[in-house]
C-alpha cells in the first residue's frame, strides 16, 4: 500500500506539462474552476468532449440531489439520487469513519456560515459557531444502496460536496479516457485535482512566495491539493480560509498552508479518494493513515 499513496505537505500546486504533442484541447468552466482536458492519439476528441458531456450531466445531478436532501432533511423520507452521488455519499461516509468525522459531507451549515463571513469580511459570533455545531454530523447521514437512496435526519443538516465532487469530476472524464485507450494526456480541475495519462512533471508552487517549492514527475496518477491560499479573509490581522474543520466548525488552525496526495492510478476512484484524503490530512495532520502515507511539511 505504500507505494500507492503518496501526501506531500506542501503551499500550492500548478502543473508543467511533459513532453508529447496535444491532439486536442478543450477547457470550461465547471465548479467554479476552469476545467481542462487534453488528449492525444486517434480518439482524442471524442474521449475530451464526450468527458465533458459526462461531467456537465454529474454536476445537474449533484445540484438537484444535493438540493432535494437538504430540503428533505428530518422528514423521515429516503430520496432516490443519481448512482454517481450516491456513491461519493458512500465513499464520503466511509472516509468519515476512518478520520473519526474529520472529512464530513454534512460541513454545509458551517461552510454557508464561514461563506457569509468572507463575503461580508465579519467574523461570526462564538454563539453562532456553537449554533451551527449543532448541524454537523456524517451520522446524520443515511444511506439505502439497495435504492440508490439516501436521508438527512436532522432539519438544518446540510450537504456540501466541496471536498469530494471535483476528484469524482474527474474520475468520470479518466474513465472514459481509459474507454477510448487514451494513453497521453490530462485532466486537469484548476490544479485543484489533476490525473495524468503517460508520465507528466509536476511543479508544487510556494504560494507564499510564488515560486516552485517541489518538481515532481506523476504518470497515470492523481494529485489533489487542499490549501488556504485561494478562498479567504483577514480579520484582526488573522486569516481565515474555506477549509472547515467539522469538529470546531471554524477554520482549521495547523501551521499548514496546502497539502497535496498523489493517488496511483491502480486504485478505484483514485481522483476522488486523492480529493478526500487531501482535505483530511489537511485538517488532521500527518498522522492520518501512517501506514499508506509518506508525508513531507513544509510550514508557513
Amino acid at each position: 500500500m505504500k507505494k500507492i499513496f503518496t501526501a506531500l505537505l506542501l503551499i500550492a500546486v500548478l502543473f508543467i506539462l511533459g513532453c508529447g504533442n496535444e491532439n486536442y484541447e478543450r477547457s470550461e468552466k465547471i465548479m467554479g474552476t476552469l476545467v481542462t482536458l487534453k488528449a492525444s492519439g486517434k480518439n482524442s476528441k471524442i474521449a475530451v468532449d464526450e468527458s465533458f458531456d459526462k461531467i456537465f450531466d454529474f454536476v445537474e445531478k449533484v445540484k438537484v440531489d444535493v438540493k432535494n436532501l437538504n430540503d428533505g432533511a428530518g422528514n423521515g423520507i429516503f430520496i432516490k439520487i443519481s448512482p454517481e452521488v450516491f456513491e461519493m455519499l458512500e465513499m464520503s461516509q466511509k472516509y468519515s469513519a476512518l478520520t473519526n468525522g474529520t472529512f464530513d459531507v454534512t460541513i454545509g451549515a458551517a461552510v454557508d456560515l464561514w461563506k457569509n463571513a468572507r463575503k461580508n469580511k465579519i467574523l461570526p459570533s462564538e454563539e453562532e459557531i456553537s449554533d451551527v455545531k449543532n448541524f454537523v454530523g456524517y451520522e446524520h447521514l443515511h444511506l439505502d444502496e439497495k435504492n440508490c437512496s439516501a436521508y438527512v435526519d436532522k432539519f438544518g443538516v446540510k450537504i456540501n460536496l466541496g471536498g469530494v465532487g471535483k476528484g469524482y469530476g474527474v474520475d468520470i472524464a479518466r474513465k472514459i479516457f481509459e474507454k477510448y485507450k487514451i494513453s497521453d494526456g490530462i485532466i486537469d480541475f484548476g490544479t485543484s485535482t489533476i490525473y495524468t495519462f503517460g508520465k507528466k512533471t509536476i511543479g508544487l508552487r510556494n504560494a507564499r512566495e510564488n515560486n516552485l517549492s517541489k518538481i515532481i514527475e506523476l504518470e497515470n496518477s492523481a494529485i489533489s491539493t487542499s490549501g488556504d491560499y485561494e478562498q479567504f479573509f483577514i480579520a484582526n490581522g488573522k486569516i481565515y480560509h474555506h477549509i472547515i474543520d467539522p469538529k470546531t466548525c471554524k477554520p482549521s488552525e495547523n501551521k499548514i498552508a496546502s497539502v497535496s496526495v498523489v493517488v496511483n492510478g491502480e486504485v478505484e476512484n483514485c481522483a476522488t479518494v486523492a480529493d478526500i484524503l487531501s482535505t483530511s490530512i489537511f485538517l488532521i495532520g500527518k498522522n492520518i493513515f501512517p501506514e499508506v502515507v509518506q508525508v513531507e511539511i513544509q510550514n508557513f
